[in-house]
């Protein structure tokens, strides 16, 4: 091809850029030719689709220009790339870039021609017959027909462009089979025959192709990118474009940001010019600027609207017709009374002539279109809100219920009727109570930020204490859904739960977050993940709130963390506080240590499952003297006797509260517990847990002798796992004998006990000198021989038995008649405990008629006996049978 031919063609291609008869509105982004001219574009981000193939993943973003250069890289032949997206993206404006920047010699220099398909062409030809070559000799008319024969005689060399290819689908399904293509460019076929041909490329095979469509196109042969708009630091640079100065545009990006609503709608670039152009309107008359998304839109339409001067009835009206045309089944006859206004062109793309019942509308803006159906709303008594729409349209239908937000078009279309308010209330109270009742986390967000957009307090308050609001995990939270529930939890001054499990909140959400927190009677965080900064949000909230539990159980914590919290606790209401499994160590028990000697309220310490070893409870010991500590769970922290002194001195010397203390799951041994002995005899506390703490019978006198003492006023003792074994277990039966012994629970489970020590128990439950309300004795291998003397007592009347455990004792059913005697006898037993024995089915029926003659009886526990599937619905019959 002769260079003055291709010069010729830029030249014309040029001019057609700029001269681009796209809509021009305030809804329809910024016309193609400003762009080029002002220097305006930016890049866009796109994101590969599943069946596209290649380097990119999908779901990653990149910038369209590395797509393009990557897709169309030079010595290339035959790539066709789709980019598809919705109204308002920027495909054209980015498609009349790609062209511009090849006229102008900037990129994608490698083809020879640039070629427009003219995607309209085919359905306007359809059942007419056309050649490829005449379509396109029409479309490039500077290129003489001779030479543009011979440059499609080379198809590897040209690039076309297919813009807009949504207006075919209904063209685009594929020939009954290949022989209906065609391959020659002069051979006559229909339009749609055309375009298959093109896309399956069996004519000009070697051709590459950039095409545009609303929607996916799922053709194999070709590379699918969505398109998504723009990125943050994309929109920012969009700003600075538009307004020039840097700082005017940084404080308008931030003011826009902080509009409610309108920052999940940048994304768009034909809204993000509508945005800066009302925005630079409301600047330059010194007016304020949007407050949320609806006020926007309203400020936009009432704007559109008095460019017509028009009455109000008149603009009501376009606006009620503009409403019908939002409905999928609206007809002709519907709207015709109206088609023929000039504003129409402000909001519409038409295509056909208006008088004809076949003329087609699409809204230059789909914010738009939502924004007049929910208007339509309360102008029309005879419309009902609609179900299952956009998250846009219940949106702009809570925003039009304020006052505020809806007077730009008040202005422009009267004043909304009462009534319809009224009945957007109702209806807003019954969805807000129907989805706050449910699981759905979601859907709770989108409530959320409804009520927040409604800025209306009195109906936030209204609608959520009438409802029954199902705590569920929030943990999948956006940063607009965080500050969407501090709004509704502040207009309702309080929150009982706030359930974050498996959180992983970033800075913002927590900053978000913290007017909800601090107005949260407990937290839920298990499982989360928390930065430095998220943390020191939250310990912001606490010292000024009103939180009194907090459970970070099983978290991940940075380090500094604990230490950010302490400080924060030490002025805070929290009674509670859980870190177990947490990954602490001995410096963050230095600060705990600070925190509860600093004044903290704290009543209530859970630590178990870190590795906190001897010197993390030396720490906490220098505490625990006088601090308000009324429970502390010290299980599996690697401890040994070493720092049991330092614990069992600072109980005993100082002012401790401290009630309950778990000590279980660490190797206490001997000497450890009975240097905690000593403070069961002096002080005043009511349950210590000590199981698998590699005790013998050798710690068993002294604390036996501490549970005798004239002071001790234990009524729970945990020291199972331990192998006391029959001389030990029986000096703590001695101790049970005594008038000064409390203990009402104790567990004795695998501790090596005999059928001996089952006897003595038995004498012990039946004396009346035993205060005990529940025994666990599980896992000792007494038989059907050592369980008859726990029959035996349980039929007495001095016994006071409420839960009994005797699992894995190697029952067999032998001991049934008696086990439903007795249990029959006792007037006080509500819970047995028979798991791991060895039933079998033979013993169903008799004590499924146990329980269900015994309403008393809550709980009978059977799992993981010798039963078959057989008895099972037997056993249904029974709710109270656990099996």
């Amino acid at each position: 091809m002769r260079n003055n031919v291709q010069q010729w063609h830029k030249e014309a291609l040029r001019n057609s850029v700029l001269n681009s008869t796209l809509p021009n509105s305030l809804l329809g982004g910024q016309p193609v030719r400003e762009v080029i001219q002002r220097g305006h574009y930016t890049p866009l981000s796109v994101s590969a689709c599943e069946h596209a193939y290649g380097r990119v993943q999908r779901g990653d973003w990149e910038a369209f220009e590395d797509v393009i250069s990557r897709e169309f890289p030079p010595g290339s032949v035959g790539r066709r790339v789709v980019l598809h997206g919705g109204v308002g993206m920027g495909k054209t404006t980015v498609v009349e870039k790609v062209i511009w920047d090849w006229a102008t010699g900037t990129r994608l220099q490698h083809y020879t021609l640039l070629l427009r398909v003219p995607v309209l062409e085919p359905a306007a030809l359809e059942g007419k017959f056309v050649s490829l070559q005449s379509m396109l000799g029409r479309t490039h008319t500077q290129i003489s027909s001779e030479t543009l024969a011979g440059a499609l005689q080379s198809p590897q060399s040209l690039l076309l462009v297919l813009d807009g290819l949504e207006q075919l689908q209904d063209l685009l399904c594929t020939p009954s089979s290949s022989s209906s293509l065609v391959s020659d460019i002069q051979q006559e076929a229909s339009g749609s025959v055309l375009l298959c041909s093109l896309l399956h490329g069996s004519l000009l095979p070697g051709a590459s192709m950039l095409i545009t469509s609303r929607e996916q196109v799922k053709l194999e042969s070709l590379r699918c990118f969505k398109v998504v708009g723009f990125s943050q630091s994309q929109k920012r640079m969009f700003f600075q474009k538009f307004f020039g100065d840097v700082d005017l545009s940084e404080r308008i990006f931030q003011q826009s940001e902080q509009a409610l609503g309108v920052h999940e709608q940048c994304f768009r670039p034909a809204f993000c010019w509508t945005l800066c152009s009302v925005f630079k309107t409301q600047f330059e008359s010194k007016n304020t600027p949007p407050e949320t998304l609806t006020h926007l839109l309203s400020i936009i339409t009432h704007t559109l609207l008095q460019k017509q001067k028009m009455h109000v009835e008149e603009t009501r009206e376009i606006v009620l017709g503009l409403g019908k045309l939002t409905n999928p089944v609206c007809s002709y006859n519907d709207v015709c009374s109206f088609l023929h206004r000039p504003v129409l062109s402000a909001f519409l793309c038409i295509s056909g002539d208006v008088t004809s019942p076949d003329t087609t509308f699409s809204f230059l803006s789909p914010v738009m279109q939502e924004f007049l159906l929910a208007t339509s709303f309360y102008l029309d008594q005879s419309v009902q809100i609609s179900d299952e729409r956009s998250d846009l349209y219940y949106t702009f239908l809570v925003g039009l219920s304020d006052s505020v937000q809806r007077k730009p078009i008040e202005d422009s279309v009267g004043r909304f009727d009462e009534s319809r308010m009224s009945a957007f209330s109702q209806w807003m109270m019954g969805y807000v109570s129907t989805v706050l009742a449910g699981g759905d986390a979601p859907k709770h967000f989108s409530v959320f930020r409804l009520l927040q957009h409604a800025r209306n307090s009195s109906l936030v308050k209204e609608s959520v204490s009438k409802s029954q609001w199902r705590h569920v995990s929030y943990s999948e939270m956006q940063e607009p859904d965080c500050a969407a529930l501090s709004y509704v939890v502040s207009c309702v001054g309080e929150m009982e739960h706030m359930n974050l499990y498996r959180g992983v909140l970033t800075d913002e959400q927590a900053k978000k977050l913290i007017p909800a927190l601090r107005l949260s009677k407990s937290i839920g965080l298990s499982q989360s993940r928390l930065n430095s900064a998220s943390i020191t949000h939250l310990a912001t909230a606490l010292a000024e709130g009103r939180t009194t539990t907090l459970d970070f159980a099983y978290s991940t914590l940075e380090k500094e963390s604990v230490k950010t919290l302490c400080h924060a606790l030490t002025r805070s209401a929290l009674q509670s506080l859980n870190l177990c499994g947490c990954s602490l160590d001995a410096a963050d028990c230095e600060a705990l240590a600070k925190m509860l000697s600093g004044g903290s309220r704290l009543r209530v310490l859970n630590l178990c499952g870190n590795k906190l070893e001897d010197q993390g409870l030396i720490h906490l010991s220098s505490a625990l003297e006088n601090c308000r500590l009324e429970e502390i769970n010290l299980d599996g922290c690697s401890l040994t006797a070493a720092s049991m002194f330092a614990l069992s001195s600072a109980l005993n010397n100082g002012f401790s509260e401290l009630r309950m203390l778990n000590l279980s799951r660490n190797s206490l041994m001997d000497d450890g517990m009975e240097l905690i002995s000593q403070v069961i005899q002096k002080r005043r506390l009511n349950t210590l847990k000590a199981s698998d703490c590699e005790l013998t019978g050798s710690c068993c006198p002294s604390l036996a002798a501490a549970l005798q003492s004239e002071k001790c006023c234990l009524t729970e003792l945990d020291v199972s796992v331990n192998e006391l074994g029959q001389s030990g277990v029986m000096q703590i039966c001695e101790a049970l004998m005594s008038p000064n012994c409390t203990l009402e629970i104790l567990d004795l489970s695998r501790c090596e006990m005999t059928e001996e020590v089952f006897r003595v128990l038995g004498s012990i439950l039946t004396s009346g000198a035993s205060r005990l309300i529940s025994l666990s004795v599980g896992l000792n291998d007494v038989g059907d021989t050592g369980a008859k003397h726990m029959w035996a007592a349980l039929r007495h009347k001095n016994c006071k038995l409420q839960h009994l455990d005797l699992e894995m004792l190697s029952l067999t059913d032998a001991c049934v008649d008696e086990l439903c005697e007795s249990v029959a006898a006792s007037s006080t037993l509500s819970t047995l405990i028979l798991k791991n024995n060895q039933m079998t089915d033979s013993a169903v029926p008799q004590l499924v008629e146990l329980m269900l003659g015994r309403p008393q009886m809550k709980e009978l526990n059977v799992k993981y006996n010798d039963f078959s599937e057989d008895v099972f619905d037997l056993m249904e019959t029974c709710p109270n049978i656990v099996y």
